[in-house]
């Protein structure tokens, strides 16, 4: 009888162990899709697969897929597919529907094998879409499905998403992974914050700050350029920072990595400039409350080299002044961002994050996001900037 109990108990704990492959599905068999490209859709025709009651704020979406091709993807510098080089890599597909997964779905009918998103890396929203009608449906999408990685990247495209799926790069076959090669290489030169799908997805829960995106271009069908960023309130974009307006955005969010060379006058010289770049960072933030209104103190240190000085009068001796007003420039170019940022009624900077954290008695007189908006609107901020430069470089007769 125990040897009965222990022969069922045995069976009970190794049947389980025996089931981990019972819904495989072969890389070949599932339609993977790299890159996704959502547009409004404007004069064409809406496919609807998911029935008459499926609506949204949206006339309707349009999708764009870069679908891998088996055999076909490099595998290493150097390596390709089983085809030729003329050989495309992906296939570009697309489809409508009234709502994303009703577009999915027509993405779904025009292929053989199943859509898969695990290996997703990019999403581009068109700016007009993410302008009037927003990506509140767009993100609920994602967050919904399980397939989707948070380490993948949403973007704003500047004019149509689906251009970008159909670029032709000269330095990658998968144009997906240019893109992605692109925004990757940007954040470690200190060009870009590392703002990833789960990024967004965390900001945009919080009730005191507002979420940003990378924001592209596609010119000439095969050039992607970043733009800068695109920043939301409430799911819809309000507007867009240039790459000096990133620079200044990271120098107050404590982005310690720089990588933006900005001109400045040569002193005593207007006609000449000298060009400094970053090359770190850090910055600290205080919000101060003397019991009826806010203030904010932003404190930056930047350490910057010389990259270029254009006519003959020797910069040696005109270092100090160049740092000092190359400080005054960039606070100013600080409060300037901070006024735009506070027309949008976007907290970008986090503020109301940094008085929910230290002070959540205060915060409690505030509760809600639009109330929060409205108090960052008028919300007095000053900022203090120190630029220490470090080396100036080398130069011969």
């Amino acid at each position: 009888m125990k040897a009965v109990w222990w022969l069922a108990l045995t069976m009970t704990f190794t049947f389980p162990l025996l089931t981990g492959c019972w819904d495989r599905l072969e890389i070949e068999d599932r339609g993977t899709i790299l890159g996704l490209a959502v547009d409004p859709v404007l004069g064409e025709h809406i496919s609807n697969l998911s029935g008459p009651a499926a609506k949204s704020d949206a006339r309707g979406y349009k999708l764009t897929a870069q679908v891998a091709i088996p055999g076909r993807i490099p595998l290493g510098p150097g390596e390709g597919g089983t085809g030729s080089p003329s050989e495309k890599p992906v296939w570009v597909v697309s489809a409508t529907g009234k709502t994303i997964q009703d577009a999915m779905n027509g993405l779904q009918q025009q292929l053989a094998d199943k859509v898969f998103l695990g290996h997703l890396r990019v999403i581009l929203v068109n700016q007009q879409l993410a302008n009037t009608v927003g990506i509140v449906d767009i993100q609920d999408f994602l967050r919904r499905n399980a397939e989707i990685r948070r380490l993948a990247w949403l973007v704003v495209s500047k004019g149509a998403a689906d251009k970008a799926m159909e670029a032709a790069p000269k330095l990658e076959r998968v144009p997906t992974l240019y893109l992605v090669g692109t925004l990757d290489h940007a954040v470690q030169m200190g060009k870009m914050p590392n703002l990833f799908l789960g990024n967004y997805w965390s900001v945009y829960s919080a009730k005191g700050q507002e979420p940003l995106l990378p924001y592209v271009s596609v010119r000439d069908g095969d050039v992607i350029r970043i733009e800068g960023l695109a920043a939301f309130r409430g799911g819809h974009m309000v507007g867009a920072l240039d790459p000096l307006e990133t620079a200044s955005y990271m120098e107050m969010t404590d982005q310690r990595r720089a990588g933006y060379g900005i001109a400045y006058p040569m002193p005593g010289d207007p006609e000449h400039s000298v060009i400094l770049r970053g090359t770190n960072r850090r910055s600290r933030t205080r919000v101060h409350h003397d019991g009826q209104r806010l203030s904010v103190d932003v404190y930056s240190r930047i350490e910057v080299n010389i990259e270029e000085k254009t006519g003959t009068r020797p910069v040696d001796t005109a270092i100090p002044q160049i740092a000092d007003e190359a400080s005054q420039a960039a606070a100013q170019g600080q409060l300037e961002l901070v006024k735009k940022t506070q027309g949008w009624k976007a907290d970008i900077f986090g503020i109301g994050e940094y008085v929910r954290g230290r002070d959540p008695e205060l915060w409690k007189t505030i509760s809600t996001r639009e109330k929060w908006e409205e108090i960052y609107a008028t919300l007095p901020f000053r900022t203090h900037v120190k630029v220490y430069i470090r080396r100036s470089g080398m130069s011969a007769r």
